[in-house]
């Protein structure tokens, strides 16, 4: 073992959390020495990434990567949504929710290789050390020693080192070093969602001629003039999702998330689980006529959320995945990284302010309000919300409320208000009950319709021929306009469902084919009266 070596923080991590992390400590707390471990030579390819505003705000105006962005990643158009039932077989007869204007603040389709490189690069010239390969093989934090500091074993070029740190920070991802070594990381089982994703190459074009034809006077095609192909593209169904990413090498990556509890996708691998599902819609059938998978690319999470029943302590943080996940729907994950990491740096300048006892007390504040954060934003958001994402009436009105609170609550008072409020996640403040019970009254009546539908046999009976009808997203009223939309589509599907008890409906000639079931799964209602076609069993 070589001679003790002591740094003030030392980071567990060089991807875009922890190079993050290094970036900002160097710049506004430049008094102290950082080292960060990454045991990787190069970073590994992963999912393709969709950053939305906060994240983008984080990475454009906080750590100023605005032109770098720019010139080597693509320019994101928002999300976008296709909807399909039984007679849909293109994309040009299914609904689609999407904005027809281009975006007003910047995001991003993101190649997280590309940006991990670029960022941990950032890090060293702004003054990190950087040890790399290394890899932490053990560490003793201070606050269960009750030693000064905490104590890390490190090994690099075939050597071990004892490192003793003022501050660790987690930034090792799903890993969770510090919080599986204390226990305190937990699966969200009421959340039983799972994710398969991988690169194509050849996807087809969704602005090309293959899809719009050559006609530029077409309505499918002047209806919208963003690039739908830069949109993260969302096709919908009865219990999954599945994305679609362009990114900048002509790759898109591809992926599928579903609630287990609905949808079981069948296969002997993943990669095969993907590829039969896929096939199943007739959406990204189409899109992937003469495409090609990257060889031993496919990837899988069997259980996607967890919590964490806190996220730092006397003298450690955790940052990024390593500080829970929930689901990648609205792509948050970015997000949260943002947020926890503009947190690590915050509480590390508080504890240079503040009296020992104070700080502890500030550490238990922040451990609640960020759990409480996780805890309302899943109840607010996710929760049973498969249940109606394959319906156009009730998804529609779902995204477009959601959309217009986040712009109304978390992006607006970052750009508008004040840089602080990076600090402030959604139901981070005392009293936030104030939002989350009426978005969680609006979900839970639009589930709720959602699985009428499914009992009467209507379940997508609008998921044909729908195209936008909103502008898109902006720091002024806008937001307020789509809460509008989504507000009066929530009633108009409240009142079809009110009348669904005065005449009962028939059910669709041509419903919505239901994806393979778990063998366990709650009983569904049949959505098609029909066979379902071979191709999706």
């Amino acid at each position: 073992m070589n001679t003790t070596k002591r740094y003030d923080v030392v980071i567990m991590g060089g991807a875009i959390s922890g190079a993050s992390t290094a970036i900002l400590i160097r710049r506004w707390l430049p008094d102290l020495s950082v080292l960060l471990v990454e045991k990787n030579t190069e970073f590994d390819w992963k999912v393709g990434e969709s950053t939305v505003e906060i994240s983008a705000y984080f990475l454009t105006r906080v750590l100023r990567l605005y032109d770098y962005l720019s010139r080597n990643h693509l320019a994101k158009q928002g999300f976008r949504y296709w909807f399909h039932r039984g007679s849909v077989t293109c994309l040009r007869e299914a609904s689609e929710v999407g904005p027809t204007q281009l975006a007003r603040t910047p995001s991003f389709q993101i190649d997280r290789a590309h940006l991990d490189e670029h960022i941990l690069s950032v890090a060293r010239e702004e003054g990190a050390e950087v040890w790399r390969p290394a890899r932490v093989v053990d560490f003793k934090l201070k606050d269960e020693t009750g030693e000064p500091d905490s104590v890390l074993t490190v090994e690099k070029d075939g050597q071990r080192f004892e490192i003793a740190a003022g501050w660790v920070v987690d930034a090792t991802g799903r890993a969770a070093a510090i919080a599986r070594k204390k226990g305190i990381s937990k699966p969200l089982q009421e959340h039983q969602t799972a994710s398969i994703w991988a690169r194509f190459r050849n996807v087809k074009d969704l602005d090309g001629k293959e899809i719009g034809g050559t006609d530029p006077g077409d309505p499918f095609v002047r209806g919208v003039v963003a690039a739908r192909r830069l949109a993260t593209n969302h096709f919908v169904g009865f219990g999954y999702w599945i994305w679609f990413i362009p990114l900048r090498g002509g790759e898109t990556s591809v992926g599928l998330v579903w609630d287990k509890r609905l949808v079981e996708p069948q296969g002997a691998s993943p990669e095969e689980k993907l590829t039969r599902f896929l096939s199943m819609n007739p959406l990204t059938k189409q899109l992937l006529e003469g495409a090609e998978i990257e060889p031993n690319d496919t990837r899988m999470y069997g259980h996607l959320p967890y919590f964490l029943d806190r996220v730092c302590g006397d003298g450690w943080s955790t940052v990024g995945d390593a500080a829970g996940f929930l689901d990648p729907f609205y792509s948050p994950g970015l997000d949260q990284m943002s947020f926890s990491v503009s947190w690590t740096v915050e509480l590390l300048k508080r504890r240079g302010m503040m009296k020992p006892e104070e700080f502890q007390k500030e550490l238990e504040m922040h451990n609640m309000r960020y759990g409480r954060f996780f805890r309302y934003f899943f109840g607010a958001i996710y929760q049973d919300k498969y249940y109606l994402m394959g319906d156009y009436d009730t998804m529609s009105a779902s995204f477009l409320m959601d959309t217009a609170l986040y712009y109304e609550v978390a992006v607006k008072p970052v750009y508008t208000w004040s840089p602080d409020r990076i600090l402030v996640p959604p139901y981070y403040q005392d009293f936030s009950e104030v939002g989350y019970y009426p978005m969680r009254f609006y979900q839970q009546r639009l589930i709720s319709i959602a699985k009428r539908k499914l009992a009467l046999g209507i379940y997508g009976n609008h998921n044909a021929g729908k195209r936008p009808g909103f502008v898109g997203f902006s720091l002024r009223s806008s937001a307020l306009v789509m809460f509008g939309h989504g507000f009066l589509r929530w009633m108009k599907a409240e009142l079809a469902n009110a009348w669904t008890y005065i005449h009962r409906p028939k059910p669709l000639p041509d419903g919505m084919p239901i994806a393979p079931a778990p063998a366990n799964a709650r009983a569904v209602p049949n959505l098609n009266p029909e066979p379902v076609p071979a191709n999706a069993a």
